[in-house]
């Protein structure tokens, strides 16, 4: 169980400032400022949402905002004795975590301090209310000038309200796993043509979206925060994909080559036996067991790349047109990254946006430097090796060229880099970091 903090939402001092008028009247301006504090854990999240007008007799807003979230602030106006005005304010658990209110305090000596007949009362909200995760609560604030006054008042009046929000000890929160907390906390919703660097949600034609229901989710950019630490190294996360992380080690392990006996077939590849035993045998145990090594890979190939689209050569590596004899899918622990991954991995840029390099085929975006350099999979200095193969011959593989397009002239036999890919388990969680190079996800 992580330890939790706890979440102090404050209201704070409520200032009365009287103005007299010639014709007796007063007018009351009063200021509510909700305040919270700061270094909240990333699961207990309760804050302002809302603030609006209830019943105004006699009353009028001068102004009410939320700020920070964490911040209701209103100035009434009241105009004479018997005036009062109230004001419905949200409050919402955006956290994982159940919450409850475990005190309210300050209100009755408030009330209870001179001049006593202007008040201010709250309700709808007591202590021991719950508020579960993910919900939200409406309470109210009333001022009141009471009818019975006889008298202008003549001082200011504070007033302090706390209302302390912890969390409910009656639940246990249900673990996050990497998957649920990348999505609920990282996942961007910037889909302009030309998005920045972070994780977003892809729809059935390998566009950006916001539904609900996408195909997948995915990094792009030249430089998102996707780093993980895995095995003591450094890591990088493509995207999610049913709910499993697929990671590429950033760094290769050097030039190697696919098939020492120069065959496209990746389930009898020297590479494949050489990531899926020695290579594995590196790996410390407790990483081991975050694998899914019984993954389906697909080893649907494509005849050519000269007019195949990020989106085109997704299709085809779930497909079935493979070299004769070849299988159509794997079932194993490491592989390497597809075409597909590397084409969806780019923002795009000023001149070639992100949805024409989706719509240009990967063997001409050599000619559209904003595709590949605005991608964190581009490598400069090598050619990568991929996974699929190309199905009109048996010994050519899909590569990655340092010119930033993908060709289909790279022969099993040559040496390419390899950076090990491979899925998580899709109970693995993240225990601390921010993504960053410096400060890459842990994984527990």
């Amino acid at each position: 169980m992580r330890t939790r903090q706890k979440q102090r939402i404050i209201i704070g001092t409520l200032c009365a400032v009287i103005i007299g008028l010639a014709v007796g009247y007063a007018v009351l301006s009063q200021q509510l400022t909700i305040n919270g504090t700061g270094g909240i854990a990333s699961d207990f999240n309760v804050l302002f949402t809302d603030i609006v007008e209830g019943t105004m007799n006699g009353a009028t807003t001068i102004n009410k905002q939320i700020t920070d979230s964490t911040t209701a602030t209103f100035t009434i106006d009241l105009k004479s004795p018997g005036s009062n005005g109230e004001y419905l304010i949200t409050v919402e658990n955006r956290g994982t975590i159940d919450a409850m209110v475990e005190s309210i305090s300050g209100i009755d000596e408030a009330n209870q301090a001179a001049p006593t007949d202007i008040t201010f009362s709250i309700s709808d909200i007591a202590v021991n209310d719950k508020l579960p995760a993910k919900e939200s609560k409406v309470f109210k604030v009333k001022v009141d000038w009471s009818s019975a006054s006889t008298s202008i008042p003549s001082t200011n009046k504070n007033l302090t309200l706390k209302i302390n929000f912890v969390q409910d000890a009656s639940s246990t929160p249900t673990p996050k796993t990497a998957a649920e907390y990348l999505i609920n906390n990282k996942l961007s919703s910037d889909i302009n043509t030309s998005p920045t660097n972070g994780l977003f949600a892809i729809d059935n034609q390998g566009e950006l979206t916001t539904s609900d229901s996408p195909r997948e989710y995915r990094y792009i950019g030249s430089d998102p925060d996707n780093y993980i630490q895995f095995n003591n190294e450094l890591w990088r996360i493509i995207g999610i994909f049913n709910g499993q992380l697929k990671i590429i080690r950033n760094e290769s392990l050097g030039k190697m080559v696919w098939d020492s006996n120069d065959i496209n077939d990746w389930s009898k590849a020297s590479l494949q036996v050489y990531l899926n035993n020695d290579y594995y045998g590196t790996i410390d145990p407790e990483n081991q067991s975050k694998i899914d090594g019984d993954y389906i890979w697909k080893l649907g190939g494509s005849n050519s790349s000269n007019d195949v689209t990020a989106q085109m050569f997704y299709e085809r590596e779930r497909g079935t047109t493979v070299y004769s004899g070849n299988p159509t899918e794997w079932a194993g622990s490491i592989a390497l990254m597809y075409p597909s991954d590397y084409g969806f991995s780019t923002s795009g840029g000023s001149t070639t946006n992100r949805s024409s390099c989706l719509a240009t085929v990967l063997y001409g975006w050599s000619d559209a430097e904003d595709c590949y350099t605005n991608s964190w999979l581009y490598d400069s200095s090598t050619m990568q090796w991929t996974l699929t193969h190309v199905a009109s011959y048996s010994e050519s593989v899909f590569g990655v060229y340092y010119s930033g397009y993908v060709l289909s002239s790279m022969i099993a036999y040559d040496s390419n880099a390899v950076r090990p890919t491979l899925y998580l388990l899709s109970d693995v969680e993240i225990a601390s970091g921010t993504g960053t190079s410096s400060d890459p996800y842990i994984l527990k």
